[in-house]
This record gives structure tokens, C-alpha cells and sequence, in this order.
């Protein structure tokens, strides 16, 4: 099969298990949601900041590193494989005994038994990283979606079990590790790789030149990404934080949907054609395009709704997370084509620029964080918006260079998208100020007046290209 079709398979696979995986997700938090008091939330979201951050040592960036190298060989896997492992047990010794230390930090008696529980993904996840990895540079997406699904089906069954019989917060944690585990064992009784036993040095060191610059990039990132977790988890407690996480979670939806289906498929693809910019730079105009197309009126729409949307699905004792989705909402489109800045990095090589990058961001994010938590989670939302717009053009600028583009070429790429998104933004604001109707009304008219004009203004200025898509779209599912 030609790289071409593999990409739009690997695509189309993709955006199948994204689609699948978050309504199951997005369904079944609402459900835990009405189960649950959101300190319950913020109880797991305290131990994910830091075991999250763990899984990232685990890999080392050795996985992107495989990816990306066109002549890894058996000895590459294997040795990555046994770091791997011994990293996994490593972190979970570490995490078992800081356990307690955590527990006091925050003054949560009941984190200890749960990062001790929790951490025991380490070794699990140590397990099959490699296969994960092997399975995306030969883009075969198909196989990792159904292991997904099977996974996520095996999970899930057992947390709305637990949900429904009153278990709390753990049936969150074991959903966690059974989808985990059962992963781990279709990789292993499915993969044609299995592990020699070999581990060598020098294997590493060759690949730890590229890996490690990864590593730090997605590690300051991370603490950028949660350093805002950590601060509300500590100064203003397990409730507020439990508010913030599920709102960043609907921000992250887009991200997780499209921006990061994308980079995983495109990674690879664009790495066998490091050296050929002009083509990158042409696919990379394309796909942010398609990108916008859906994730700018999907999250300004869900910003302009946040009320109606808060209330009906997660009910009046969530009434504050109301204000922090409608600002987290707007940095969520903005990040949606930012987050491609990795991928075009990566593809050429070029990590260490990213974990330079990675380290300004952080630093702004720090200082805004450190400030906005004084005034609440809305302070902490508005302080995220506003770092955002600041490390906007010098930070996409940067990217965009790599591939002999600019942002006023980004931005003519984009601009029938923003038209469209603005005139949407306008009805709504419009219906909010001239109408005073029941919830779910209001929301069923803002959503459908809303919609109808973003696709009609799109479809006018963008017919050729729209049609072009919905041919592409039909094909593909055909072949499917």
C-alpha cells in the first residue's frame, strides 16, 4: 500500500476511534457526574498531575525516536524495551514510598492509597510501549483502534458497575488500570515483536540524541499544561480543582479529536518526507485548514453556550465551571492549530528547538498561573487566555519557519473559517441578548441557528473546497 492510502486509512481509523472513545467519554463522565461531587474529581486529577507526568519517563521520547529513525532495527526495540521496563518498576517504587508525602502536601488523607494503587499503570504501560510505537511508524492504525475499543469497552463496564454501586472516585481509578491492563495483553498475544534479550548502550545513546530533546520538550510542556492543576490543587483544594478539570477537559476535545489524530498519523508520514518542505509546507496549509473548519465554531460555539450547556448536562451543582469553560473554551481553538508545532519539529528533527520553545511557554504559564490563582478558578482561566494571546506569534512564527511559511500565509489559509466562526458568534450573541427561554430550548436554538449559519457563510466562501472534502470523506468511507 502507497503512503498515501496509508495515511488516509491510518486517518480515517483514527478519527473513528477518537469519535467512539469520546463519546463514551464524554457520556460517561456526565453520567459519573451526577454520581459524583466534583472534589471526588479533584481527588484523581491531584494523583494524574504527577502519575501522568511519570508515564512520560517511562518512554524517555525513545518511542518518537523510533518513529522517526528510518533504520531502527531489532536491536533498537529490544533495548528500549527493558529501559522501559526497569524506568516503569523504578517510577512505581518511587511512588509507592513518596505516597504518603503527597497525601500530606495536599491534606488529602485518602491520596495515599490511591497513588499507590494508580501507580501500578507504570509497569503495565512500561509493558507495551514499544508495540504502540512500532504499530504507529507502520501506520497501522486500524489494529491499535480495535485494541482500543476492546480495551475502553472492558474498562468502562467496570467503572459504571463500580459508579453505580457506590465506589466513588474508585471507579475511576480502576476503569484506569483495566484498560490498561487489557491493552497491554492484546498487544502481547497479537504483536509479530517480541523482545530479545539484548540491551545495547550504544543503541541508546543513538537514539537518546533525538529522544531526550523530545523528553524535555513534553516534560516542561506538561508541567505548562499542568502546573495549573498542581497550584488549585494545593491553594485552593480538591473541589475547585475537580470544576477546572472537567471544564479543561471539554477544552481539550478538540485537541484530543482532531489536532492530536492528526499529529499521530501525520508524524511518521511527515518524517519519511523530512526532506521534501515545499510538499510539507503545502499538506501542513491543508490540513490546518481542515482543522479550523471544525474546531474554531466547535469551541467558540461551545464558549457562547457554556451555560446552557453546563446546566442541562452536569446540573446546578456545577454551576461554576459555567465561566472557566466559556474562557478555556476560546484558548482550545487558538490551541487546536498550535498544538501542530510539535509534529512539524519532530518530523524534521529539529526537538531541540521545541524543548527551547517549551521552555519560554512554561515560564509565562508559571508566572500567569502563579497570578491568576489568587483571584479563583476564573482568575486561573482568564490568567491561561491571557498567556495564550502572548506566546501566540512569537511561538507559532517560530514553528511555521521550519516549513518556509509565515502566520499572514496561516492566516489568508484560515480566513474564510474566521469569517464564518464570527458571524456564528454574532447570531449567538445575538439570541442571548434578545431572548429569555427555558434551558433546553435556549439550548436547541443556539445550537441550530448557530450551526446553520457557520456551514451556510463556510459553504459560500469555501465551495470548491468544502465539496472536495465531503468527495474525499465518501471515498474513504467506501474503501473502509
Amino acid at each position: 500500500m502507497s503512503l498515501k492510502k496509508q495515511v488516509k486509512s491510518s486517518l480515517l481509523w483514527s478519527f473513528s476511534d477518537q469519535i467512539v472513545t469520546q463519546i463514551v467519554f464524554v457520556a460517561f463522565g456526565i453520567f459519573l457526574a451526577r454520581l459524583v461531587p466534583p472534589s471526588a474529581f479533584g481527588l484523581v486529577g491531584t494523583v494524574t498531575i504527577f502519575s501522568n507526568f511519570a508515564v512520560l519517563f517511562i518512554d524517555m521520547g525513545f518511542g518518537t525516536a523510533l518513529i522517526q529513525k528510518k533504520d531502527a532495527d531489532n536491536q533498537h526495540y529490544s533495548s528500549v524495551f527493558w529501559l522501559n521496563l526497569l524506568i516503569g518498576c523504578g517510577l512505581y517504587l518511587l511512588f509507592f514510598a513518596a505516597a504518603p508525602i503527597l497525601s500530606w502536601f495536599f491534606n488529602e488523607p485518602q491520596l495515599t492509597l490511591l497513588v499507590r494503587v494508580i501507580s501500578i499503570s507504570f509497569i503495565i504501560n512500561s509493558l507495551t510501549s514499544v508495540q504502540s510505537n512500532l504499530l504507529v511508524k507502520e501506520l497501522k492504525f486500524k489494529q491499535k483502534v480495535i485494541f482500543n475499543w476492546i480495551a475502553i469497552g472492558v474498562g468502562y463496564s467496570i467503572a459504571f458497575y463500580l459508579a453505580v454501586n457506590n465506589y466513588g472516585v474508585w471507579a475511576i481509578v480502576w476503569m484506569t488500570l483495566c484498560t490498561s491492563t487489557m491493552n497491554s495483553l492484546l498487544y502481547w498475544f497479537s504483536t509479530k515483536w517480541y523482545p530479545s534479550f539484548i540491551f545495547n548502550t550504544e543503541k541508546i545513546k543513538e537514539l537518546s540524541r533525538f529522544g531526550l530533546n523530545v523528553l524535555g520538550d513534553t516534560s516542561v510542556n506538561y508541567w505548562s499544561r499542568n502546573y495549573d492543576n498542581f497550584i488549585i490543587a494545593k491553594v485552593l483544594g480538591s473541589t475547585d480543582l475537580g470544576i477546572y478539570t472537567r471544564a479543561y477537559s471539554l477544552m481539550l476535545l478538540p485537541l484530543k479529536n482532531i489536532s492530536s489524530v492528526i499529529t499521530k498519523v501525520l508524524f511518521p508520514a511527515f518524517s519519511k518526507k523530512q526532506d521534501d518542505i515545499p510538499t510539507l509546507k503545502l499538506y501542513y496549509l491543508r490540513i490546518i485548514k481542515c482543522i479550523a473548519l471544525l474546531t474554531f465554531p466547535a469551541m467558540i460555539g461551545l464558549s457562547l453556550i457554556s451555560k446552557e450547556f453546563v446546566l442541562f448536562f452536569f446540573g446546578v451543582s456545577w454551576e461554576a465551571m459555567i465561566p472557566v469553560l466559556a474562557i478555556l473554551s476560546i484558548v482550545g481553538a487558538v490551541q487546536s492549530i498550535v498544538t501542530l508545532n510539535g509534529m512539524i519539529y519532530n518530523s524534521l528533527g529539529k526537538a531541540n528547538i521545541a524543548f527551547k520553545i517549551s521552555l519560554l511557554v512554561n515560564f509565562v504559564l508559571i508566572i500567569a498561573f502563579s497570578i491568576g490563582v489568587n483571584f479563583g478558578i476564573v482568575g486561573m482561566a482568564y490568567s491561561y487566555l491571557l498567556a495564550s494571546m502572548l506566546l501566540f506569534f512569537p511561538i507559532y512564527s517560530t514553528a511555521l519557519k521550519q516549513l518556509n511559511t509565515t502566520i499572514a500565509e496561516a492566516f489568508m489559509t484560515l480566513r474564510s473559517t474566521l469569517f464564518a466562526t464570527l458571524g456564528m458568534a454574532i447570531v449567538l450573541l445575538i439570541i442571548n441578548y434578545l431572548t429569555d427561554i427555558a434551558l433546553l430550548k435556549s439550548l436547541l436554538l443556539k445550537v441550530s441557528l448557530g450551526s446553520i449559519t457557520y456551514v451556510t457563510i463556510v459553504y459560500a466562501l469555501e465551495k470548491v473546497f468544502v465539496q472536495s472534502l465531503l468527495t474525499k470523506l465518501k471515498s474513504l468511507l467506501n474503501k473502509g
